[in-house]
């Protein structure tokens, strides 16, 4: 088993696992919103007290679509328009940020789950003085017709600066994947103080989100697999070395070509 095959496993195996637990005891949301639960108060729940909570609740959004504005601009300059090296590392950060951006929190997060599942928010569900019955994770309802609570797109917004480390190594892919977890859990948690998400809606949230990035990576991957594979086809034809373009001709340079792995 490669040590790709092996991340996509370890990942169904957290979807499948997280899911059981959710579907075996579904309280389990119920009482993790329960303490931030006050009826006296208008809001219904306390985190709607606190002006560090609702800023970070107004802040997120515009993060996301500021970073969103940065990316298409930068994308506008080519790379060879930049020449020290690690100015053109980070534009190749920001753009795999961005695309996380757009592929995960604009297309499979807020277009896809939120519209699609139906799954009422905590302020909404009967529990907690709403009008709806509660629906456990795992289920397609009718009850929220659009923004539902099924994923949280602001944590998975959080989520997004782990998309700076997804072109690294492996070692640089876990530190940021780390980054953007715990950075997705705060606002999570944010969240279920407000009474906007259930727990499980944020737990799952850092599931496709890394879902999203690993099948990112994996396209890129044979992407570039593909073009290497091209560009040595191609030498082989021509007698250009695929590195850096300059014309082989023949005897030594030319067999040194086409000895490369």
């Amino acid at each position: 088993m490669s040590t790709r095959q092996a991340a996509w496993l370890g990942w169904l195996a957290a979807v499948l696992l997280c899911g059981l637990v959710f579907r075996t005891w579904p309280a389990l949301d119920l009482a993790a919103s329960a303490p931030f639960y006050l009826p006296q108060i208008p809001t219904g729940f306390i985190g709607n007290l606190y002006h560090g909570v609702l800023d970070l609740w107004r802040l997120v959004p515009q993060v996301g679509r500021v970073l969103g504005v940065v990316g298409l601009l930068v994308l506008l300059v080519p790379a060879r328009r930049i020449p020290c090296g690690a100015a053109r590392r980070w534009r190749g950060r920001l753009l795999a940020a961005v695309a996380l951006l757009l592929l995960g929190v604009c297309l499979v997060v807020n277009q896809g789950l939120k519209e699609h599942v139906g799954r009422p928010r905590p302020q909404q569900v009967k529990p907690f003085g709403g009008p709806t019955d509660y629906v456990p994770v795992g289920s397609l309802s009718h009850a929220c017709e659009r923004n539902c609570s099924f994923v949280s797109g602001h944590a998975a917004t959080g989520f997004v600066i782990a998309g700076f480390g997804l072109w690294g190594v492996r070692r640089v892919r876990r530190r940021w994947w780390a980054a953007g977890a715990l950075l997705c859990l705060l606002v999570g948690a944010a969240r279920v103080a407000q009474g906007g998400h259930f727990a499980s809606d944020v737990v799952f949230s850092l599931l496709v989100m890394t879902g999203v990035a690993m099948a990112m990576r994996s396209a890129m991957v044979q992407v570039r697999s593909l073009r290497r594979r091209y560009g040595r086809q191609r030498a082989l034809r021509t007698g250009t070395d695929p590195r850096d373009g300059l014309a082989s001709g023949s005897g030594m340079a030319g067999r040194s070509i086409i000895a490369q792995p």
